[in-house]
């Protein structure tokens, strides 16, 4: 899988994290089976791409949320991952201007 980082950006994020290079691999292994596992319930308008093809043009930011999860996982700070997925799926809140 093309990763849309450079292998210095993934070393720094792993020491951010406080992962090992072999968890780091790990944490990249888990987000490849990720992705694999949801492309086999691809919609019908991209069922004619490669894994490849359909990966090819993943956002940073995508893959960054991704790394972020699974590595606090492995980093055995579960309650933290969590707490990005729900910031990450809950919708963005906008103040209310007074009237």
């Amino acid at each position: 899988m093309k990763l849309p980082v450079d292998d210095t950006t993934l070393t720094a994020w792993a020491t951010l994290l406080g992962l090992t290079k072999e968890q780091s691999d790990d944490v990249l292994s888990e987000v490849e089976d990720a992705l694999r596992r949801g492309y086999e319930f691809r919609p019908p308008a991209v069922r004619h791409l490669t894994f490849e093809q359909a990966t090819a043009d993943m956002a940073i930011d995508e893959f960054a949320l991704m790394y972020l999860t699974f590595g606090l996982h492995r980093a055995g700070q579960d309650e933290l991952a969590e707490q990005v997925m729900g910031r990450a799926f809950a919708p963005a809140v906008t103040p209310r201007r007074p009237l």
